[in-house]
């Protein structure tokens, strides 16, 4: 009878750890991600805060749950790096997140792809032109922070350009275009930023030498174990995604990409939806 009650103790124990294992690691939370970051081209802090693939997610009613987030962390400026409004849910919600940010904070904005996929990028460009917000497209805005100098340059996802497809990975011309008028604006003299949807083509970046790279698409790898995994599949990377989320050196150059604010139907395991802060402080 001891036994039995044991084993009984032990299998009630063995399902209660299986039921919390699977709500802590699929739990969907918001969490704020900090990098810190230094340059001698600062003379004051900077606070960037990045958004990436919201896929047109609703954080409560109006997005109130998002904002009250956003306005807590107050940021200098706010980066949408991409699938901000999703090709099959409404966008609505994604639409009066960018309204309110865009009456309250700096924003710049790139497209992803499932902007594209939409097949009303151009409208949907110029619905967040009217909020104000600042709308990349191999072009670069220079704005003053604290008292100096930081550029801000983007780039359309490659799915806006015909001959590119969500399954290739080489370079489209039409991409490549946008990508050399950023890098013919760029002011070395400037802290330099560039917006780009999708983080697995950072050998173009390195190359460029911006000082800060954002990125996003890659979801974090969907799927993560911390400190073992960082990521079992991202699009257009594959299997075991190289740059799934987090920091990564460039070789003078850093690339941040962010896991995203998007909820699905596939669960995100070990994987929240976050809230990019980049914390940006003078060098030594």
């Amino acid at each position: 009878m001891a036994k039995v009650r044991k084993k009984l103790i032990l299998s009630s124990l063995l399902v209660c750890g299986i039921v919390v294992l699977l709500v802590v690691s699929t739990w969907e939370g918001l969490v704020i991600r900090r990098y810190t970051l230094n340059s001698k081209k600062l003379t004051n802090p900077v606070r960037l805060l990045v958004l990436t693939d919201l896929h047109s997610t609703m954080y409560g009613k109006n997005q109130s749950i998002l904002l009250a987030k956003i306005r807590e962390l107050k940021p200098d400026l706010v980066l949408l790096v991409g699938d901000i409004v999703d090709d099959k849910r409404p966008m609505e919600g994604a639409l009066q997140l960018l309204q309110a940010l865009g009456s309250e904070y700096p924003c710049f904005y790139v497209t992803g792809n499932h902007e594209f996929w939409s097949g009303k990028a151009y409208e949907i460009k110029d619905s967040i032109r009217s909020f104000g917000i600042t709308v990349l497209e191999g072009n670069c805005k220079t704005v003053e922070v604290q008292g100096q100098r930081i550029q801000i340059c983007g780039v359309d996802d490659p799915d806006g350009f015909e001959e590119e497809s969500f399954f290739r990975t080489e370079i489209s011309p039409g991409w490549d275009q946008e990508l050399e008028k950023c890098e013919a604006q760029l002011d070395a003299g400037a802290y330099s930023i560039l917006l780009s949807h999708r983080p697995e083509r950072v050998q173009y970046y390195a190359q460029i030498g911006f000082d800060l790279v954002v990125a996003g698409h890659a979801h974090g790898g969907q799927i993560r174990i911390p400190g073992l995994l960082n990521g079992l599949y991202a699009p257009n990377q594959g299997l075991f995604p190289k740059y799934g989320g987090g920091s990564y050196d460039l070789g003078g150059s850093t690339m941040i990409v962010s896991r995203g604010l998007s909820k699905s139907i596939l669960p995100r395991v070990f994987n929240p939806p976050e809230i990019v802060v980049v914390d940006l402080e003078a060098g030594v």
